[in-house]
């Protein structure tokens, strides 16, 4: 039997098809989202505690502008030196 989260992930959950993860996933997210019994929403920390959080090691990674800008470099690249 897994005794952590990571174990149950590895043992249990990594080895179904991509459907059936998203299936899970989706189940986990509809879960999460329904209100506590006294009417207030459960926080987003249940599934940050599930899946984990990821940092890219970048502290300017959630900048919005610096996302957009980094969209429009990406769009504008025309790919003919390829």
């Amino acid at each position: 039997m897994p005794s952590n989260i990571q174990e149950v992930y590895r043992e249990q959950i990594l080895p179904l098809n991509e459907k059936e993860r998203l299936k899970l996933a989706a189940l986990i997210s509809d879960i999460s989202n329904k209100p506590e019994t006294n009417g207030e929403a459960k926080s987003a920390g249940g599934i940050r505690e599930i899946f984990g959080s990821w940092s890219s090691g970048n502290p300017h990674s959630s900048d919005n502008e610096q996302i957009d800008a980094d969209l429009a470099k990406a769009y504008a690249d025309t790919h003919d030196d390829e």
